[in-house]
């Protein structure tokens, strides 16, 4: 009986640990409710992606299970930086003010920057960080690194190690329940080593290092109008409209405390001004285009207009008023006539020739007539003969003439 009592009370203890220890993990505010499930977009996510803590004091572990040691808690509204996923646990980028621990030994330091160490030697061990626990029992392997490659180390040595910042490759874990995916992650929120850091060479190059604080939603806004300017300038120009971008980014770049998102802010306002400049000038040139299309639409449609109303006649020489000469009008033999213009000025001599030669022309007298033939200079007179062949009526030629086909050769 006694046995019995003492299993059954083995099994309560038992039961009200693991009660205890769950109720712990998933420790929440008052009036928060029942833990959430974990949203579909952060299983869907494509690492790495920035993630909003939903929960209070939520354990930061060491490894992706309840049985490894907490490195500290985080809580709403933090965010994170997802790099991973286990089972029901997020790998995360260890947050402002995690650090590791590095078996001193292994670690060269330099007396003008104590800062900074050297790994001496390879396949040295780095170890998850916790306030509360020895380095000689915090036994979480985050990484191995190799000779040559940097820390920074954190105050003075704690017995055998140094507490250090977490090295590329270092990351921790919490609760994928508590974790709402909020966007892609970047390079505003993670600092990835340069090619030339000797870090670049970690045994586990596939974890990036390491999260940007973030203290305050201003970069989150950033992002937001980033993404709209980006959609902007996909539609099509004639429907682009910036003016609300740069409103806003305007007030944030304005914000004192707006810190890194004020300065790419000011920058991303350099590429709205570009956009705008783009719009503005391909705006013009299609004004002007349309401007020029009109004014040669109205010279073709001039153009039109004086052919239908021009009747051709470039086959006369000469267009003027039929006139008898009075320097030949006594002598009878002589076939030379006058073509003077409007004002009575001479225009030149002429003589009819070929079929017409002997043909009576007083009809013309006086007339205004197109004269057709060969047009040459009178050794007699020093002035202008034309020989013609033909001679017809000017209002046979063209009822209507506009001024400009109506000037008299001279």
């Amino acid at each position: 009986m006694k046995r019995i009592r003492l299993f059954k009370l083995a099994i309560l203890l038992i039961v009200s640990i693991s009660v205890i220890a769950t109720a712990e993990e998933g420790k929440r505010p008052a009036a928060m409710g029942a833990p959430e499930t974990a949203p579909a977009e952060v299983n869907q996510a494509q690492f790495p992606y920035v993630g909003e803590i939903t929960g209070a004091d939520l354990n930061i572990r060491s490894g992706a299970g309840m049985n490894y040691y907490s490195c500290g808690k985080i809580s709403a509204p933090a965010r994170v930086v997802v790099v991973g996923q286990k089972f029901s646990w997020s790998q995360i980028l260890p947050p402002q003010g995690s650090f590791s621990w590095i078996f001193r030994q292994s670690v060269q330091t330099d007396v003008n920057n104590t800062g900074v160490g050297t790994v001496n030697s390879d396949n040295v061990r780095v170890y998850a960080g916790a306030d509360d626990r020895d380095a000689m029992v915090s036994d979480s392997l985050q990484v191995a690194l190799n000779k040559g490659q940097k820390v920074r180390i954190i105050g003075a040595a704690v017995g055998d190690y140094y507490k250090i910042r977490p090295p590329q490759g270092a990351a921790l874990w919490t609760s994928s329940q508590y974790i709402k995916f909020v966007r892609k992650a970047d390079e505003i929120d993670i600092k990835v080593p340069k090619a030339t850091d000797a870090n670049s060479g970690s045994a586990t190059p596939g974890v990036l290092m390491e999260q940007v604080p973030a203290t305050s939603r201003q970069m989150e806004q950033y992002y937001s109008i980033a993404k709209k300017l980006d959609e902007e300038k996909a539609k099509p120009l004639a429907e682009q409209d910036f003016s609300k971008i740069r409103a806003e980014l305007e007030s944030l770049a304005a914000d004192a405390n707006s810190g890194k998102a004020g300065q790419y802010s000011k920058y991303l306002l350099k590429t709205v001004t570009r956009c705008e400049l783009a719009k503005e000038s391909i705006g013009v040139v299609e004004g002007q285009k349309t401007e020029l299309n009109k004014q040669l639409e109205d010279i073709q449609k001039g153009q039109e207009q004086q052919k239908q109303g021009i009747t051709n006649h470039s086959k006369y020489g000469i267009i003027g008023i039929f006139k008898q000469s009075l320097v030949y009008a006594e002598q009878p033999t002589a076939k030379r006539f006058l073509v003077v213009d409007s004002n009575d000025t001479p225009i030149c001599y002429a003589e009819a020739t070929g079929a017409i030669a002997d043909a009576n022309l007083a009809e013309y007298f006086g007339q205004k007539v197109g004269l057709a033939g060969e047009i040459t200079s009178d050794i007699l007179s020093n002035f202008v003969l034309i020989k013609f062949t033909e001679i017809e009526l000017y209002e046979k030629i063209a009822a209507e003439t506009p001024a400009s086909e109506n000037t008299e050769k001279k």
